[in-house]
């Protein structure tokens, strides 16, 4: 993994069809946490104007958590040494506007399994979501 964290995981989410669809854009990282960002546009609501839609809030809390993990080991990078085991996210308010974001942290690695956590929150720093995923961690490819 280079050594900038930030440079690695902006790497990561620039090769990931699925972060690309949804706009997410990686504000910070460090040694296993992220900060991402999502502009609240209407392709990720449920209609034009309405909120954002709750698949959104689950699919960045595990983005959040699995770009936390990816800080942690070179296999990751590129998302192809990991895969979500379970993830549990609770939904708390809804945005209407402005950007969404995704902060995620790893609480602890051994060396098949990761547990990690997730707030999402608005421009306002209302909390929409939390969560928690379990990652197993693959092992290297050849």
């Amino acid at each position: 993994m280079p050594d900038d964290v930030l440079t690695a995981v902006r790497a990561r989410a620039l090769t990931n069809l699925f972060w690309r669809h949804l706009g997410v854009e990686v504000e910070d990282a460090r040694e296993g946490w992220v900060r991402l960002r999502v502009p609240a546009r209407d392709e990720i609501r449920n209609a034009a104007g309405a909120p954002v839609h709750g698949g959104v809030y689950s699919a960045l809390v595990d983005m959040a958590v699995g770009g936390a993990l990816s800080t942690l080991h070179a296999a990751s990078e590129g998302g192809v040494g990991q895969t979500t085991l379970d993830l549990n996210v609770s939904f708390l308010a809804s945005a209407r506007q402005g950007d969404v974001f995704a902060e995620g942290r790893v609480i602890k690695k051994g060396r098949s399994i990761a547990f990690g956590e997730a707030t999402v929150t608005d421009e306002a720093g209302t909390l929409l979501a939390v969560g928690r995923a379990t990652y197993m961690i693959l092992a290297g490819r050849v």
